[in-house]
């Protein structure tokens, strides 16, 4: 059965995060499966059988408070590179999402979001949502995605237009730029169109794509933004500190980000 995966330290910033890992969670008709990885022995000792105990038992109370008590979740405690137990996680369950929280302004610089969320969303053959603390959740959300009309999108577009079906919601695709479209863009803005008829396709001329992102997922009070993550400049411009700033703060919305087909 698939999972979704939820890395967690304990913190406030997870708690966060948890409750959008818990509807997931609901809407996929899924587990959950916690972990927390402690970097080294002595970290690890140091949170007794209690401790956890007790930090689970928080978080079956912030899903018996929000009705999403029924969701299954299998939890451990384990020492290590968070980066590589989590791969290995993925590899060896079913892992069909990773949610993880961030914290916003203060972990976007090399601590917490340069480190060790990039590295999993660099890594990560399963799609990582991004939940900065400063979004809090909401049962009545709007889904969009940012596109750059490639064909390498097809498969991260379907599994978008999947999420977005469980939560009974139309997807919006959103492509941000102020160069003029490409006949191959136009051919997959096309085919797109005959493929989800009732996704609402819109093109924002900007110079600015992250200010252009920013003013669409302010105005149309988009709650979660697809993304591709991509090897090439688009996606490190995205991701570099301050643009990432810009719309993990300022736009106010979660990220889930995709991995591009090959």
């Amino acid at each position: 059965m698939a999972k979704i995966l939820f890395p967690t330290d304990f913190s406030e910033t997870a708690n966060n995060a948890f409750l959008y890992a818990l509807n997931l969670a609901k809407v996929l008709k899924t587990d959950i499966k916690l972990v927390s990885v402690q970097s080294n022995l002595k970290n690890y000792l140091e949170v007794t059988e209690e401790n956890f105990e007790n930090y689970i038992n928080k978080l079956k109370n912030i899903a018996k408070e929000n009705n999403l008590e029924h969701v299954k979740i299998e939890s451990s405690l384990v020492v290590g590179d968070l980066l590589l137990m989590i791969l290995d996680i993925i590899n060896k369950d079913d892992i069909q999402y990773v949610v993880m929280g961030t914290n916003g302004q203060n972990s976007l610089g090399k601590k917490f979001f340069g480190s060790n969320t990039v590295n999993v969303i660099n890594n990560s053959p399963a799609p990582v949502l991004v939940v900065p603390n400063n979004v809090k959740f909401k049962e009545e959300r709007n889904f969009a995605y940012a596109t750059l009309f490639n064909q390498k999108e097809t498969k991260a577009l379907a599994q978008m237009e999947e999420v977005t079906k469980r939560y009974d919601k139309l997807l919006n695709i959103v492509h941000v730029d102020d160069k003029s479209i490409t006949p191959q863009m136009l051919s997959v803005k096309k085919e797109w169109e005959e493929e989800y008829p009732e996704a609402i396709i819109t093109i924002e001329p900007s110079k600015d794509v992250e200010g252009g992102l920013i003013n669409y997922c302010t105005k149309n009070n988009i709650d979660v933004l697809g993304v591709v993550h991509r090897e090439l400049s688009s996606f490190e411009r995205l991701f570099t500190i301050n643009h990432s700033q810009r719309l993990l703060s300022s736009a106010n919305v979660a990220l889930l980000v995709f991995q591009e087909s090959k």
